[in-house]
């Protein structure tokens, strides 16, 4: 059974179609590792696209739901540093939207067939500030998890490592890549030969390029990540 793998969308519909795209086909399910809010601000359609995924919360949806539940925006410290989409997002949030993200729990145990797979945004021994990169130094950590494949998102730094008796994977990032730009990061996960291949798909970014400067011309990290 082929899984696709998918993480930190980040409001960028455009990077997640031509992902979408992509899979269609090739695989059976979609497994999502949150954050499909925060950065940029299409999630209505995101959202929408993401109904069919199996999935976890992200610390961005996590906000937009805290913003939901208290009738406010998003901090200014949030929005100095991540920009005004999310709350941009907000008076528009469909309750499809709303509906989807609210029943994302935050870490998910998936059983496929005989294979079980822990799914986290962050780290599972730290899922409020836990960060996994692809150089982390204590992977003895993961003998915490009972399931043999955990799949984390959050750095969006796509990496395989292979443990003795464990599989960990980050997908990288659909809506905004760190470690390379120009196009959207995933992977596919064979459940069978239990092979990982990480791949990219170029898309046009131009619209993003254009509400960012639009909407939070100072911010320049915005445009800069997609383009650099």
């Amino acid at each position: 059974m082929k899984l696709g793998l998918i993480s930190d969308v980040h409001g960028n519909s455009f990077a997640f179609r031509a992902v979408l795209e992509v899979l269609e086909g090739q695989v059976e399910q979609i497994l999502f590792l949150g954050d499909l809010a925060g950065y940029y601000p299409f999630v209505n359609e995101c959202a929408e696209m993401c109904k069919r995924c199996v999935s976890v919360r992200g610390n961005h949806d996590e906000v937009l739901l805290q913003c939901l539940a208290s009738g406010s925006g998003p901090t200014e410290e949030y929005t100095r540093r991540y920009g005004s989409a999310l709350a941009r997002s907000l008076p528009n949030l469909s309750e499809n939207a709303r509906d989807i993200i609210r029943s994302w729990p935050e870490k998910r145990s998936h059983q496929i067939r005989n294979l079980s797979i822990g799914m986290y945004h962050r780290a599972p021994w730290d899922r409020l500030n836990g960060r996994v990169y692809p150089d982390f130094a204590d992977w003895s950590r993961f003998d915490e998890c009972e399931e043999s494949v955990v799949l984390l998102g959050h750095t969006h730094y796509p990496f395989v490592k292979q443990l003795e008796g464990k599989l960990v994977i980050n997908p990288g990032s659909v809506g905004q890549p760190r470690d390379r730009s120009g196009s959207a990061c995933y992977g596919i996960l064979d459940s069978e030969t239990m092979t990982v291949n990480l791949q990219r798909v170029a898309y046009d970014p131009q619209e993003l390029l254009r509400d960012a400067r639009q909407h939070d011309p100072d911010l320049l990290y915005l445009t800069e990540v997609l383009t650099r």
